[in-house]
C-alpha cells in the first residue's frame, strides 16, 4: 500500500486556485497535466479507445466540480486518481478470479486482472492513491513479485500511454497544433543551375 506525499508548492498554489474557482484556467492546467496517467487508467480498464474517450468525458465534468474542495494536506494525483476510481468504478463488470501464477509486468498481464481490480490497480500505481480492495494488494504479489521500487517501476513504466489529441483541454482560441507545412528546399545543384541561369539571362540583357 503506497502513501501519498504531501502537496508541492506549484500544486498547493494550483489546488488553491480550484479552490478559489479562479475561472477555467486552473482546472485546464490541472487536467492536461493529469491527462497522460488519466488516459492510461481509463485505456487500461476498459476495451476500446472511444469507451475510454466517453469515460474521460464524463469523468470531466465530475472532476470539475470535485476539484473545488479539494484538500491543501494531500497530494493532487492521489486526490485526482481516488476521484476517478469512484466515477468509473461501479461502471465496470463485477467479479471475476485473480489469475493463480504470476503476471508479466506488462499492459497485457495487467489486462488479465479482472476489470475492477485492474482499475484500482491501475489507479494505485499511477497516481500514488490505493483503493480499499484487498485483491488490488493480490494483484501486487502478480505482478510485483520482487515487491520493491525497481519492479514497481517497471510496471508503472509499461501502463503508460501517450494520451490522443480528444483526451486533452484546449484554451478557447487555441485549437490542437498542427505540424507545420514543409517549406520546399530545392537541391543545391537545382539552386546552382538556377542562379547560373539568372546571371546568364541578365548578362545578355545588358548586353
Amino acid at each position: 500500500m503506497t502513501t501519498a506525499p504531501p502537496l508541492h508548492l506549484a500544486e498547493f498554489r494550483l489546488v488553491r486556485a480550484l479552490r478559489a474557482q479562479e475561472g477555467e484556467g486552473p482546472f485546464t492546467q490541472l487536467w492536461n497535466a493529469q491527462a497522460g496517467h488519466l488516459w492510461s487508467a481509463v485505456r487500461g480498464a476498459v476495451r476500446s479507445d472511444a469507451e475510454a474517450l466517453g469515460w474521460l468525458a464524463s469523468f470531466r465534468i465530475d472532476l470539475a466540480e470535485k476539484a473545488a474542495s479539494f484538500n491543501l494536506e494531500e497530494a493532487l494525483g492521489a486526490q485526482v486518481g481516488r476521484a476517478l476510481y469512484h466515477h468509473l468504478r461501479d461502471g465496470l463488470p463485477a467479479g471475476g478470479e485473480l489469475p493463480a501464477a504470476r503476471l508479466p509486468p506488462t499492459q497485457e498481464g495487467v489486462a488479465e486482472l479482472p476489470p475492477r481490480v485492474r482499475l484500482g490497480y491501475l489507479v494505485d500505481i499511477l497516481f500514488d492513491w490505493t483503493p480499499p480492495d484487498p485483491a488490488v494488494r493480490a494483484a501486487y504479489r502478480l505482478l510485483e513479485p520482487a515487491a520493491d521500487t525497481n519492479a514497481r517501476l517497471v510496471v508503472y513504466t509499461a501502463c503508460l500511454r501517450s494520451p490522443p489529441v480528444e483526451a486533452l483541454i484546449f484554451p478557447p482560441g487555441l485549437p490542437p497544433s498542427m505540424p507545420a507545412p514543409r517549406r520546399y528546399r530545392p537541391s543545391p545543384l537545382i539552386a546552382a543551375l538556377g542562379t547560373a541561369l539568372l546571371v546568364a539571362a541578365i548578362a545578355w540583357y545588358l548586353a
